[in-house]
């Protein structure tokens, strides 16, 4: 029996056109998936039958905000008993964002949620546009029972959701998962590693109950020469809710300025949840590698661990949803305070 899967077009480059401004979402890209499954030789054996869902408007993928991950959650969610699987077109830009996300707001698990998207769109020369669509339709469709999860398809990779970053703005293997092993690898077969199980970071799944504000959660990197008057001033804003910072190598920062700490610590002691990650892409924190990391857990952030920052921030933003206060999202997230 063939497979059912729904495809939900949000945008992005994928189905963008020339405009007199530059490439812009237009058009419903049902056509172009309709001839693909009639003339692409990939589904001839066993072809699936697909419906597609086409955001009104389109979205750039520059212009997501939470809000638009709860709708594409939502979405899948209300047709889930409908289909077997789920592709999702989406840009590039923020793409690792929507794919973390996913993997906390779709609560019911046991089916594929396949994110894709291509760096040109189709009808230009040398599109990856086709292949990232077939390819994340087969995944869709085939990958086996005990691997099903949120996951992103691009180029030659398929890849955990809340694991993967955008490493490259020209080279088709746009994605990578520098924290975590690939899922499987795409070439003239799609091959999957089997034992690459759901990872389920949430033994429970919790249910959203009041979503906060698209600003709830902020970012801030940390460079030579952040001041503690810009830490402050961004979380007197009475939005914020919780703070992801961008830390050196395994957690490091500023352990000789006090006066930097003590605002982590201020922070913290006002119920806004501070949650380190790493810079370098494969970095893991680790606040007891280095004296310079034993700042922050004395001031009480979070580790963050192999978390990427599009993670931390869409996870934090879920357990905000979730109405849990800084210790319970120490725990979901399976970290401790300090440590």
């Amino acid at each position: 029996m063939p497979k059912r899967l729904l495809i939900i077009y949000t945008g992005g480059t994928i189905g963008m056109k020339q405009t007199i401004s530059g490439l812009a979402p237009a058009g419903d890209l049902a056509a172009e998936i309709t001839q693909l499954i009639e003339m692409g030789p990939a589904f001839q054996k066993n072809p699936p039958l697909l419906h597609t869902l086409s955001y009104e408007p389109l979205i750039d993928s520059s212009d997501v905000k939470p809000s638009i991950w709860v709708q594409i959650a939502r979405d899948i969610e209300q047709q889930y008993d409908d289909y077997d699987g789920f592709v999702v077109l989406h840009g590039t830009d923020t793409l690792a964002y929507t794919s973390s996300a996913l993997s906390c707001f779709v609560r019911r698990q046991g089916k594929p949620v396949v994110l894709t998207g291509a760096q040109l769109p189709f009808g230009f020369p040398r599109s990856d546009a086709r292949s990232n669509l077939i390819s994340a339709i087969e995944v869709a469709a085939n990958m086996p029972a005990s691997m099903a999860q949120v996951c992103v398809v691009f180029g030659s990779r398929i890849m955990r959701a809340d694991r993967v970053t955008k490493v490259s703005a020209s080279a088709y293997d746009a994605f990578d998962s520098p924290r975590s092993p690939l899922l499987g690898n795409i070439g003239i077969d799609i091959h999957f590693q089997p034992e690459r199980r759901l990872i389920d970071d949430h033994p429970t799944p919790l249910p959203a109950r009041n979503l906060p504000p698209d600003g709830a959660v902020v970012l801030l990197k940390l460079y030579p020469g952040i001041t503690t008057r810009l830490l402050r001033s961004v979380c007197m804003d009475p939005e914020i809710k919780a703070v992801v910072l961008e830390a050196y190598g395994s957690g490091n920062g500023p352990s000789r300025d006090l006066e930097f700490l003590n605002e982590v610590r201020a922070t913290v002691e006002r119920g806004i949840v501070v949650l380190v990650v790493s810079q370098p892409l494969d970095g893991v924190v680790s606040f007891g590698r280095y004296a310079a990391g034993t700042g922050f857990a004395g001031a009480g952030a979070i580790s963050g661990g192999d978390l990427t920052t599009e993670a931390a921030v869409t996870k934090l933003y879920y357990l905000l949803a979730c109405g849990l206060d800084t210790a319970e999202i120490a725990t979901q997230l399976g970290f401790q305070a300090g440590a």
